[in-house]
This record gives C-alpha cells, structure tokens and sequence, in this order.
C-alpha cells in the first residue's frame, strides 16, 4: 500500500544535473605513502573512520596490526569498522572471524577504557544474537565508559544496537542529533565545502608595440629628408641675409619644437581616451555567446553579480545602464582569458566577483571615470600646440616665399620634399611614440592589476580553507539528518525500536546538486535523495524524502508500506562502470527504481584504483546493507526473518 502515491517512483529521474566533474580539494589527511609506520597507517584508518570510510579503516587497521601495531585501542577500532554501516548478517565469513579472534584475545589485553569498550561491544553483539536477552547490564556498562568511546560505539554500531537496546539510548542520541545538526556554523560554512577550487588569477596582458623597425627606419629617414630639405631652403633665403628672416629662422625652430612635443602630447591622450571610451562606453550583448558554453556562464555570471552589488545610493537600473560598456570589456578579457581551458565557470566567479567589487568601489568612491581626467587635453597644451604650429608655419612660410624668390625652380623643388617627408615623418613618429607610451603605461597597469588579482585569489583560497568544514563535521552532519528522519519516520508510522527488526537507509545525489570531496575522501552533495526501509513483522516500510544538506532540511515526499509476499524481485544493473542501478519490483505494484551514480573519479585526479573508489563510495552510501535486506525478503519473504536471526550466531561459529 502507497500511502502518498500509487504512481511510478523513478529516483533514476534525480541524478540527471549531477555537477558533471566535482571539485576535489587538496587535503592530506588520508595520504598513506610507502614507508609510513604502522602507527601512522591507524591513524589515517581512524581518520577514515571518522569520517564515514570504515572499508579503508578495514584494511589500514589489518595492515598496521600485521605490521606489529596491535593493542586495545588498534582492536577497538578494527571492530568498530568492521561493524560500520552494517549489521551483523552483512559480515563476510573473513569478517567474523576478525570478530571472533579479536574476543579470544580480550584477556591478553591491558585492562584500560579500550578493552572495557571492546568487552561493551561484545556484549552488545551478544544482546543482538540472542534476541530475549537483557540489555540491561550491557547498556549500564556502555553509559559507564567515556565519552569518546561510548559516542563512537553509538554512532558506527547503528544496525547493532537493535530493539530494546536502541530504545533505551534512542532519546539521547535524537537529542544529541538536534544539537549537533547546526553545529559549528553548519549553515554559515557548508557552501565552502562545495565551492568550486578557484583557477589562479590572469590578468590581459598588453598589445605588443604595433609598430615595426621598418616603422622606425622610415619615420628616421623622412625626418632626415624633411630637415635637409628645410635646411637647403634656409640656406637659400639667408643667402640675401636679413634682418627679419635671421630672426624668423630661429623662431621657426624653436616653434617646431613647442609644437612637435604639445602635439605629442594632445594627440597621445586623445588616442588614449578614445580607446578607454570604446571600453567603458560601448553596447552590451552585441554579441551574445551561444547557450551552454563558457562565454554564456560568464555572461550570465557578470550579469548576476552587477545585479547584486549595487552601490550605496544608486538605483540598480542606473547602475547597470551606466556600466554596460565595462561589463562587456570585463566579460569579454575573462572569456578570453580561460576560454581555453575547460573549466566550470564557477571556478572564475571568484575574479568576477572581485571585478565587479572594484567597479562598485570606484563608482562609491566617484573615481568610476577618473580616466577621462587622467586623459583630459589641458587647455595650455592646446594654446600652445596651436600658438607654436601657427608661428611654426608663418615662419616656415616666410623662408619658402624668400627662398622661392631667390631660386625658383630648386626652392619650389625643396619645398614639395619638405612638405612630403615632414607629414610622413610627422605622422610616423606620431604612432612610434604614442605606442611606446601606450606600452609602458598598460605594463604599469597590467603589473598593478594582477598584483591586485593575486591578493584576492589568496585572500579568496584562504577564507575557503578556513571556512571548508572539516570531513568529519560533513559526516557529523549528514548522521543528524538521517537521525532525525528516522525519527519522523518512527513517529509516523508509531513504531518503538524494539518494533523494528531491521533498518536501511540508502543516501543517492539529487538532481541538480553539486558534488565535491576531499583527496582519497567520499563524494558529498549538496542535495541527496533519502531512502529509509524498516522492516517490521508486518512488512517493509518505506519512506523517501529529499535532503537538502546546504540548508539542513528535508522534505518528505512518498511513503510506501508493502507487506513481505509483496515484493516480486530485486534486480541490480551495472549500467555502466560507475553507475548502478537497484529495482523493486511488487507484486501486482510498482516498480522502484533507484539509481546509483556518479561514483567516478575526475579525470584531473589519480586514483590507485577507480573501481576501489566506487565500492568505497557505494559502502559509505549504504548500498551493500540495502541490498542484503530487500534480496532477502525478495527471496524468502517472511521466513528471512527467522533466517536472519539464526544468522547471528557467536562469531566463532563460523570459523569452524
């Protein structure tokens, strides 16, 4: 019976949007390396426990005890991991007997808080073989050990501490879930955990000096042309010497000069200022990027933040009408910058954000525009530009009239060479210089620029490692949601503990989350699709509900009761190397698919081993335990019950 909906329920629907790649961030803390003692090996296997990876715990901690690392606590762990995420029938018969040789060996122990642990667990274990024993005197002894071992024997023995026993700790570890599930910022930190790893900064480097040494050569040789061409003609006009042309000869020298180094100047900046307007002042989205791709992202994510840090005091209409031209000169670098590379645009929202700060900080600080005043032609360069280039040509054009008189045809021949070689001239140097000007200011510009990229990015990467929560708060948190559905789940359905025979929870990524991990860590999703199934003597109930981790709530959205003759089949598909697919089959019923996937590694990173990786990742989810559970009842209804509990016999029985 459906209690919410009789339709189909497809979670293969919710995976498709998973964050295509993932980020993985730099950690070390689960890097074992060639030669590494055994000690340390158990540290880093206690570290994966903590954090939710009890399979590789497995095996460091075996590893380090064959080395010569053995003791209570080394034991205390090793029994913890191999009961992690999993009841007693999901061991594998290597597994009990770790179990069985770890409690022939207690006595040998030294008697400290380790062993006594160990010698709670066992008892507790005892509890769940021998279902109408007492937990009494197991559970007085687990309250009498310290806090670092009784939380951890609660937390990793889930699917032991069953009926009675789980009763009578369950109101302290609801209560300990709803205190630790905001904990330490959790709302405040979680976005540092799957924000993308931010590409180092780049800055547009300056164009090259456009000009050429044939530029230089041929700029030089009109200037020589022109001089010796004006020197011939004032050789011509003083050779009938005169008062006024001795005294216009000078004067037109000195003239060019003042109008040679103002028109530098005039022309430089009304070149500068013509080419800073085409870049703050032009049209945007006059060249849109196509749907999907790079450009389209940082479009988008231009728009985005202009949109969002408005300055103080101005209207967002304004804002954005004023800063059409830099959002498209700001778009346009940052699409050219890192466009070949393939990289999520999350990776340079960083910079953009850090672009458009500095644009709403110019604007508040009214200095948006400070290079038009920068570029502005003072009215002196002006005045004098035109006072000097009109002495200049009075001048000139006295010695030419005087030159044209005393020698006709050379003066009017040396006139034309003059006139030709001083334009080319002049119109050359013009380009050589401005240009080398041009250059040496945007070098400054580019120095300061990525100087002041650089500090960001690290300001930026710092705030995510000192924000980024830590593996095990991550694991931490997502235990209190599970914890507190179940709970919702028990009182909906008024079931106790001592109700439920067995229980699965079943964790697969949501559509549209993104997904990130540490080195060597699990995946972890912003979002996740929750599947709990408790199975009870009346049948199997099931709840399903979204999870959305980033804001610590979650949604219930079906629940599902079907009694154990009712479920048909459960088939497992491997639909690719990395995926899985587990289907539910009811009689006469939907069928429940649940899609597992996005388990690979990114292709940036090298993993020892891929597959390792995905079984590591399946575990952590809960996929093994769900599937043991629903394979049973799918196969002997009912009777799994009886078989299951004949199951957990003393772990040395299967040795023999």
């Amino acid at each position: 019976m459906n209690e919410e909906s009789s339709n189909r329920i497809n979670v293969a629907d919710g995976i498709t949007g998973i964050q295509a790649n993932g980020d993985v961030y730099d950690s070390t803390v689960y890097i074992v390396q060639e030669g590494d003692s055994p000690r340390k090996r158990y540290e880093v296997a206690v570290q994966h426990l903590e954090d939710g990876i009890p399979a590789q715990a497995r095996e460091l901690i075996t590893d380090a005890i064959t080395d010569g690392h053995d003791g209570g606590d080394v034991r205390f762990h090793l029994v913890l991991a191999l009961l992690s995420k999993r009841a007693y029938r999901d061991l594998s018969p290597t597994d009990r007997q770790q179990l069985a040789r770890t409690e022939e060996i207690l006595d040998t122990l030294d008697n400290d808080e380790w062993k006594r642990s160990l010698d709670v667990v066992y008892e507790l274990l005892a509890c769940q073989r021998e279902r109408s024993r007492n937990p009494k005197s197991a559970l007085r002894r687990l309250r009498m050990l310290g806090d670092t071992q009784r939380q951890r024997i609660i937390r990793h023995l889930e699917h032991v501490l069953t009926g009675s026993a789980k009763d009578n700790l369950w109101e302290e570890t609801r209560q300990a879930a709803e205190e630790d599930r905001e904990s330490n910022d959790r709302l405040g930190s979680v976005w540092a955990y799957f924000e993308p790893k931010p590409i180092p900064p780049r800055a547009r480097e300056p164009a090259a000096d456009r000009t050429t040494f044939r530029d230089r050569a041929l700029a030089t040789g009109y200037a020589l042309l022109a001089t010796v061409s004006i020197g011939y003609l004032d050789w011509i006009a003083l050779s009938p010497a005169t008062l006024l042309l001795g005294f216009a000869v000078p004067l037109a020298l000195a003239a060019g000069c003042a109008a040679a180094i103002t028109g530098l100047e005039w022309y430089y900046h009304s070149q500068r200022l013509r080419t800073k307007d085409q870049q703050y002042l032009g049209r945007y989205g006059t060249n849109q990027a196509p749907e999907g791709g790079f450009a389209n992202g940082v479009d988008r994510s231009f728009d985005y933040y202009f949109s969002k840090y408005v300055p103080h005091g101005t209207s967002r209409e304004d804002w954005l009408q004023q800063t059409v031209g830099i959002r498209r000169n700001l778009r346009d670098e940052i699409a050219e910058l890192y466009r070949e590379q393939r990289i999520a645009v999350g990776r340079v929202n960083w910079l953009i954000r850090h672009l458009v700060g500095k644009v709403r900080k110019r604007w508040e600080n009214g200095v948006l525009w400070q290079y038009r005043e920068d570029h502005r032609i003072a009215g002196t360069t002006k005045l004098w530009c035109s006072a000097s280039g009109a002495i200049f040509a009075a001048s000139t054009l006295l010695v030419i009239a005087t030159a044209v008189r005393t020698a006709p045809l050379p003066s009017a021949f040396a006139t034309v060479i003059f006139g030709f070689a001083a334009v080319k001239s002049a119109t050359r140097w013009l380009d050589i210089v401005g240009e080398r000007r041009r250059l040496r200011e945007e070098e400054q510009e580019y120095e300061q620029e990525r100087h002041e990229r650089r500090l960001a990015f690290e300001r930026w990467r710092e705030k995510l490692r000192s924000t980024r929560p830590s593996e095990y708060k991550m694991e931490t948190w997502l235990s209190c949601d599970v914890t507190l559905l179940l709970n919702q789940a028990l009182e909906h359905y008024r079931l106790a503990w001592r109700d439920v025979l067995a229980h699965a929870v079943l964790l697969t990524p949501s559509r549209g989350c993104q997904r990130a991990r540490a080195t060597h860590g699990l995946w972890r999703y912003t979002k996740y699709d929750v599947r709990l199934f408790l199975i009870t003597q009346e049948g199997v109930r099931e709840l399903i509900a979204k999870l959305d981790f980033s804001r610590a709530e979650f949604e219930i959205q079906a629940r599902n009761n079907y009694r154990f003759d009712a479920v048909s089949s459960v088939y497992v598909a491997k639909t690719d190397d990395y995926s899985y697919e587990l289907r539910l089959t009811l009689m006469n019923g939907p069928s429940h698919e649940i899609e597992v996937t996005g388990l690979d590694v990114p292709y940036a990173e090298s993993e020892a081993d891929p597959h390792m990786f995905a079984a590591i990742n399946l575990d952590a989810a809960g996929f093994d335990h769900t599937l043991h559970i629903l394979e049973g009842i799918a196969a002997e209804g009912k009777g799994w019950i009886s078989r299951d509990q004949s199951d957990n016999r003393a772990p040395g029985s299967d040795a023999a």
